[in-house]
C-alpha cells in the first residue's frame, strides 16, 4: 500500500556555496560525503543526496524527532541508490512496517528524485 510519495528537483549550481552541507554529520554522514568526493562530478553527487534527503521528508508520513543523517543514502554493487536507516528514524519505519524506495536521475545540471514509502498489506 502506497503511504507516501516525495518528488525533489535540485539545480547543481545552487550548491556550489553551500559549505554546511560539507559538515559531518550534520545533513550528511561523513561515509555519504567521502562517496560525493569520490564520484567523478563531486557537487553533481552532493547534489542528488540532497535531492534524496528532501524527497524522503515529503514522502514520509509525519515522523517527530528524527535527523537527516538518520537516513544515509547508500548505493549497492550496481550503483544503484537505497537508504540505510538509523535511529529513531529506523525504529520508526520498522515499527510500521514501511519500505523506502528511492530513483535518482540527472541531467543538464539538475538532479531529480523520487521517494516511494509503501506499506505491505495486511494478511
Amino acid at each position: 500500500m502506497l503511504m507516501g510519495l516525495g518528488h525533489d528537483l535540485q539545480a547543481t549550481s545552487e550548491l556550489e556555496g553551500a559549505r554546511a552541507l560539507r559538515e559531518p554529520d550534520v545533513f550528511f554522514t561523513a561515509a555519504e560525503l567521502a562517496h560525493f568526493e569520490r564520484a567523478a562530478d563531486p557537487l553533481q553527487s552532493l547534489a542528488a543526496g540532497f535531492s534524496a534527503k528532501e524527497a524522503l521528508f515529503k514522502a514520509l508520513p509525519a515522523v517527530d524527532g528524527w535527523f537527516w543523517t538518520d537516513a544515509e543514502l547508500v548505493h549497492d554493487a550496481r550503483h544503484a541508490p537505497r537508504f540505510r536507516f538509523h535511529g529513531t528514524l529506523a525504529a520508526h519505519l520498522a515499527r510500521e512496517g514501511l519500505q523506502v524506495a528511492v530513483s535518482l536521475s540527472h541531467s543538464g545540471g539538475f538532479v531529480s528524485t523520487v521517494v516511494i514509502v509503501t506499506r505491505a498489506p495486511s494478511p
